[in-house]
């Protein structure tokens, strides 16, 4: 995706892109997150993080159902046949 120029070359694409080397970062280095948190950041960190992936799961179902609307779109209609 980091060479899709429809994303590379806006803003919001560019900012998707951020987003999703963030998330990338987090992945990598878990290990060295949960090391570097302070015990009293922990249970707050935790609820944003759940937080944040119930707004990732929200991203991907609308991606989705985009996705299909669009495919639905692209299919010839029966109905005037």
């Amino acid at each position: 995706m980091r060479r899709d120029p429809s994303l590379r070359l806006n803003d919001a694409g560019r900012n998707v892109l951020r987003l999703l080397d963030a998330c990338a970062v987090v992945v990598r280095d878990r290990g060295r997150v949960l090391d570097t948190v302070p015990a009293h950041c922990r249970r707050p960190l935790a609820e944003l993080a759940e937080g944040y992936a119930g707004v990732w799961h929200l991203l991907a179902q609308e991606l989705r159902d985009r996705d299909v609307s669009d495919t639905d779109l692209a299919q010839p209609s029966s109905l005037g046949a």
